[in-house]
């Protein structure tokens, strides 16, 4: 009888944490969001594919607990198990701002780079261009035979006398930031290269409601 008590309440309690996709909650904070990885959708949403190298997390945040939360851009990383790309949020301004920095890229062999710190500078293409947003690595390791690819990077800058269309968009429909008592909604933007099954995409969070990741499996 005990034994069997105890699987029930493992039961009972496997179901409680299981979750829908992209939604997560704890005493601080509730989240539910759907995320957007290919060029379709992304071009729904925001109005350009930025040429298959952008997803887009639309998010809706809740503070719970009766305290205010402070939310912040800073909080939220986009991981791929497929390849192990990781992207921090990015601002407006670095995919479609005036004077973007636009890097185009090519490798050699099937490795991919791993390792890069979600806080290191981003450069950003401009839609148009051919330029692919990415973040700037430091230094890490590689999977596959990435040690061995050879990088040709090529850098252009956009003539800061023209303003991207497209940057009052993402400005006006990225997720609101601050201190807030009250539920948030609004999208966020991060990097994501090739074609990704929503299962294999996580959304990292570190924060002041703790350090939690959002599945996106069924």
């Amino acid at each position: 009888m005990i034994r069997l008590a105890f699987l029930l309440a493992v039961c009972v309690l496997s179901a409680q944490v299981k979750r829908p996709p992209g939604q997560f909650e704890n005493d601080r904070v509730m989240v539910e969001s759907v995320i957007y990885a290919d060029r379709e959708s992304v071009k729904r949403m925001i109005g350009h594919d930025f040429d298959g190298s952008v997803a887009v997390l639309e998010i809706t945040v809740t503070p719970r607990g009766g305290e205010a939360l402070d939310v912040e851009r800073e909080d939220w990383t986009l991981f791929s198990n497929k390849d192990a790309q990781k992207s921090p949020a990015f601002h407006p301004s670095q995919l479609a701002g005036q004077g973007a920095i636009v890097v185009k890229e090519q490798r050699g062999g099937g490795g991919v780079m791993a390792g890069d710190s979600p806080n290191a500078p981003v450069i950003g293409g401009i839609p148009g261009t051919g330029g692919r947003p990415r973040s700037m690595g430091n230094g890490g390791g590689g999977i596959g035979n990435s040690a061995s690819q050879a990088v040709d990077t090529k850098i252009e800058t956009k003539n800061d006398a023209v303003a991207n269309p497209i940057l009052a968009t993402l400005k006006s429909k990225e997720l609101q930031y601050g201190k807030t008592l009250t539920p948030v909604k609004g999208l966020l933007y991060f990097s994501l290269d090739g074609k990704h099954k929503l299962k294999d995409l996580e959304v990292w969070y570190r924060g002041p409601a703790g350090k939690f990741v959002i599945s996106y499996k069924p």
